[in-house]
């Protein structure tokens, strides 16, 4: 494999990533609004989320502050990558670290109803 290839999949994987922390963070503004309520398709899907609506409602609400945060640092990195490559992978570390966070925000906040 050559080296502008790897760069290629890491400017792929890169933006995929942080086109992924968009759509939580929308779905997690809208399920926390009450826009999206449970169900078995989309939103965060961990356990204490599915005990009540207040909880889809409450978790969901506790994750839209880290996912849009976690968006935005990763669009910085991605688009820093346009010039310094190397920050694409700092992308996926942003990406891991982010969803941790999300789901600790909500299942706090949704077991603490």
């Amino acid at each position: 494999m050559r080296y502008t290839d790897a760069l290629g999949g890491a400017l792929i994987i890169a933006w995929v990533f942080t086109a992924l922390l968009l759509l939580l963070a929308v779905t997690a503004m809208l399920a926390g609004r009450g826009v999206i309520g449970r169900n078995p398709i989309i939103g965060i899907r961990i356990p204490s989320l599915f005990a009540s609506d207040d909880a889809w409602r409450r978790g969901h609400a506790a994750a839209v502050r880290p996912s849009w945060i976690g968006f935005a640092v990763a669009l910085v990195l991605a688009l820093v990558g346009i010039v310094e490559p190397v920050t694409y992978w700092a992308v996926i570390a942003v990406f891991v670290g982010t969803v941790i966070w999300i789901f600790v925000a909500a299942n706090r906040a949704a077991k603490s109803g």
